[in-house]
C-alpha cells in the first residue's frame, strides 16, 4: 500500500521509482561496477530503493543503516555487523570460513565480534568475498556518511573496492554533500578517491504525480477526498513522498485534520534534525539560525551576507562556509543563483519558530 509507513520493500508499494529501481537493479547484477550511490534529500524513497531492488534480485547481502543501531558507537555498529554476517551462517561452507577468522566467534547461527577493530572486520568481509566469488554479496549501507565517525571505515570500503571482489558496495544518503566527502569525491586525500561508480538519484515527485500518488494510495484504501484538498497538501508538502505518505495515512483513517496534524509534527521532526546538526556547532548556532530565517525566502548569498551581518560580523569566508555546511548536509540546496530551504516542512519549522 502506497500508504503505509516504514520502509517499502515491495515494488507495488513503491509508487513512480520504475526508472531508478531498473538503473539501480541493472547496476547491481553489472559484473564490472564495484560500486553504486544512491542519492536524494531526506524522505525520497532511497530506504525503500535499496530495500526493493535488494528483494527483487534476491542477492545475499549485509543491510547496514546506523540509524537502526542506536546511537552510533563502533560498539553498536559491531553489534549491526553481527546480526547481519549470521543471517548468512545457514551456508556451512561460510560458516567454517569465517569461525577461522581471528577476532571472531562463530557458535551455531550466530556470529559475535570478540575484537571490535576494523581489520577485523575486514578480514571477515574478506572471506565473505572469497565465499561469493562467482556470484555476489551486496554489503548495502544506508545513510553511509553517517559512518565517518568510525576510524578507518572509508579505508575499509577501499580495500573491499580494490580487493574483495566478491563484495559489491552499495551506498546511499541524504547528505548528499557529506556522502561525497565519504566517498573522496574531489578529494585526493580519501581512501575512496578515483573509484568509478554508478549514481542513482532520487528528486521529488512533480505536482502532477504528486497529486497522482495521492489519488492512487486514496483509491486504493477506498477514501474520497476532494480535488481541492489534494491540492492543498501538495502546495504544503511538495514533491516530498515521505510526508505526502505520512499525510495519507492520517486522512485515510479518518483524520479530518490530517493535513495540519501533518505539518505540525512533520516540522517539528524536521526541526529536531537540524537541532542535531546544530548541537555540533554551538558557536556558529546562533549564525545558522540566522541564515536559515533569512532562506525562508530564496536568497542569493549577497542577501544572506546582508541578513548576517546585521547580527555579527561575519566574513565572506564564513558566510561561504555555513552556507556550503547546510547545503552539504542536505538542509538547503542551491537553484541557479538562489538559495532555499530544501524541505517544506523545516521550512514551515523555521517560520514557525521551531528552529532556534
Amino acid at each position: 500500500m502506497y500508504f503505509s509507513l516504514g520502509v517499502k520493500t515491495r515494488r507495488e508499494d513503491f509508487f513512480d521509482m520504475e526508472r531508478e529501481l531498473e538503473s539501480l537493479e541493472r547496476a547491481l547484477l553489472d559484473p564490472l561496477t564495484r560500486m553504486v550511490v544512491v542519492k536524494g534529500l531526506r524522505r525520497t524513497g532511497k530506504s525503500s530503493l535499496m530495500r526493493v531492488a535488494l528483494g527483487e534480485l534476491g542477492l545475499p547481502h549485509i543491510l547496514i543503516d546506523p540509524r537502526l543501531a542506536g546511537p552510533l558507537t563502533p560498539e553498536s555498529l559491531y553489534e549491526h555487523f553481527s546480526a547481519e554476517l549470521s543471517k548468512l551462517l545457514e551456508d556451512s561452507g561460510l560458516r567454517r570460513l569465517l569461525s577461522r577468522v581471528k577476532g571472531v566467534e562463530v557458535a551455531g547461527p550466530r556470529l559475535e565480534f570478540t575484537e571490535r577493530r576494523v581489520d577485523v572486520l575486514g578480514r571477515v568481509l574478506a572471506e565473505v568475498g572469497r565465499w561469493a566469488e562467482g556470484r555476489q554479496v551486496i554489503l548495502a549501507i544506508d545513510e553511509a556518511q553517517d559512518l565517518r565517525s568510525i576510524r578507518g571505515f572509508d579505508r575499509l570500503l577501499a580495500y573491499i573496492y580494490d580487493h574483495v571482489s566478491g563484495i559489491k558496495l552499495l551506498l546511499a544518503g541524504s547528505e548528499v554533500g557529506v556522502l561525497d566527502r565519504f566517498i573522496g569525491v574531489g578529494d585526493p586525500r580519501a581512501p575512496l578517491y578515483g573509484r568509478p561508480f554508478v549514481e542513482v538519484t532520487l528528486e521529488r515527485l512533480s505536482r502532477e504525480r504528486a497529486l497522482e500518488f495521492l489519488e492512487a494510495g486514496f483509491q486504493q484504501v477506498g477514501v474520497r477526498v476532494a480535488r481541492e484538498e489534494l491540492e492543498e497538501a501538495v502546495s504544503a508538502l511538495d514533491g516530498v513522498i515521505g510526508w505526502l505518505t505520512f499525510y495519507g495515512y492520517l486522512r485515510s483513517r479518518g483524520a479530518p485534520d490530517a493535513l495540519s496534524r501533518a505539518v505540525e509534527e512533520g516540522s517539528r521532526l524536521a526541526a529536531e534534525e537540524f537541532r542535531s546538526f546544530l548541537s555540533a556547532r554551538q558557536l556558529a548556532r546562533r549564525r545558522y539560525v540566522e541564515v536559515m530565517r533569512t532562506l525562508v525566502r530564496p536568497s542569493t548569498w549577497s542577501e544572506v551576507k546582508r541578513a548576517l551581518s546585521r547580527v555579527a560580523s561575519v566574513s565572506d569566508k564564513q558566510v561561504s562556509h555555513y552556507l556550503k555546511e547546510l547545503v552539504h548536509y542536505g538542509f538547503v540546496e542551491k537553484r541557479g543563483e538562489l538559495y532555499a530551504i530544501a524541505d517544506p516542512l523545516l521550512l514551515e519549522a523555521v517560520r514557525r519558530g521551531y528552529v532556534a
